[in-house]
């Protein structure tokens, strides 16, 4: 199915001295009541879902269409055994194995900068978008499995809400992880502010398709289908918020002057979110209320003026951030902008460009950022690459 391009509302966002409108899902469905922007059929496939059921032994569950309705198919299943994710559209079927429970992530990984990196932020459901851009780029082949060889892939969270294949997207993450490393090379998720929101009970912007998946469970909310005795919900709370990835800081929203001024860790972040995530800590304490509200790392949007007010950041406050981490570049997603953008004298990389289907023409539209060699590029969905500027001034 071809989505004609994501509902429009005004938003302006001002890079440089041009001056650019958005018209973008995101904000209009923040008027708009749940799931009243997609139709989904009721008969719609999804799965698997894999609930841990005692220290060995797990059941892989997956709706399917029955007579005009739906059905739930069972299996028992166990680590190292596979599972299989059915096909989307054109894109084929693939199978998955089960790994044990995962340990937590990493907060630092080295990375030389001759190393192959393609980092792709929100992909919101777009499967159909993120396998062809993937394919393209040379990361996966056509029946999706890894062909990067020692290259690194990283998403900047916000895999969750508003399309209809998330969960196909998060086992190709999860697949194409052991894929990677039985290469030498790597694959980094790392949350976003609509994964804490999805994992906190917060379904306001997901797509119909999982109300009726979580309904056809009988689970009383959907993100019991993601909790702590699920493998997708014990593997996404081991994921972290902030990644310093080489010389880079990889995360979904930013880094704030609050958070500097705190003197946080990476660890005390991950930790904090974590905490949040699984349930061992408490909300309501200071530091995870900051960590997980609008100066935190999922939510900050201060590197982009919003409608006809300048950035929060300032040139200072990103270099103070810079120095705080140890890093020479900070990449995020979170606010979209028209193409990849380097932004405070190339120092931030804003990689959220939306995957839709352009209106006029139907083509697909999404970008990432990629680094070979030491270079940076605008690496687009029909396998084309632009080299990056070397700045464009968050400033009007």
């Amino acid at each position: 199915m071809i989505h004609k391009g994501p509902p429009k509302r005004g938003h302006r966002i001002v890079i440089g001295d041009r001056r650019i409108s958005f018209f973008i899902a995101l904000l209009g469905m923040l008027l708009l009541a749940p799931g009243a922007l997609f139709a989904t059929p009721a008969s719609a496939t999804d799965g698997p879902y894999v609930q841990m059921d005692g220290k060995d032994r797990w059941a892989a569950r997956w709706v399917e269409p029955s007579d005009g309705g739906q059905q739930v198919r069972s299996e028992s299943v166990a680590v190292g055994q596979q599972v299989t994710v059915r096909e989307v559209e054109k894109l084929p079927a693939f199978e998955v194995r089960l790994r044990a429970p995962a340990s937590p992530a990493p907060d630092e990984t080295p990375l030389s900068s001759s190393t192959p990196l393609l980092v792709v932020a929100d992909t919101h459901g777009e499967y159909e978008i993120l396998a062809r851009l993937l394919r393209k780029q040379g990361v996966i082949d056509d029946r999706l499995h890894w062909t990067f060889g020692t290259g690194h892939l990283a998403f900047l969270g916000d895999v969750f809400d508003r399309g209809a294949h998330q969960t196909e997207i998060l086992w190709l993450i999860y697949e194409l992880e052991a894929e990677a490393a039985a290469a030498g090379g790597a694959v980094h998720l790392l949350l976003g502010n609509h994964e804490a929101m999805v994992l906190r009970g917060d379904a306001r912007y997901l797509n119909p398709k999982y109300v009726q998946t979580a309904q056809a469970f009988g689970a009383p909310a959907y993100s019991e289908l993601f909790g702590p005795q699920t493998l997708l919900g014990q593997w996404l709370s081991s994921k972290p918020a902030v990644l310093k990835l080489g010389d880079l800081l990889l995360l979904h929203g930013g880094i704030s002057p609050e958070l500097v001024d705190r003197d946080l860790s990476l660890g005390e972040i991950n930790a904090t979110v974590r905490g949040v995530l699984d349930g061992t800590l408490d909300a309501d304490r200071e530091l995870p209320t900051f960590v997980m509200k609008s100066s935190g790392p999922l939510w900050y949007r201060g590197y982009f003026p919003m409608d006809d007010a300048p950035p929060k950041a300032t040139q200072v406050d990103v270099d103070a951030a810079l120095r705080h981490f140890g890093v020479e570049k900070i990449l995020v997603g979170h606010t979209i902008v028209p193409a990849v953008t380097p932004l405070y004298g190339g120092k931030v990389i804003a990689v959220q460009v939306y995957p839709h289907f352009d209106e006029k023409t139907e083509a697909a539209v999404m970008e990432a950022a990629l680094r070979i060699d030491g270079a940076w590029y605008r690496a687009r969905v029909d396998g084309s690459r632009e080299p990056l500027p070397d700045n464009a001034s968050p400033s009007r």
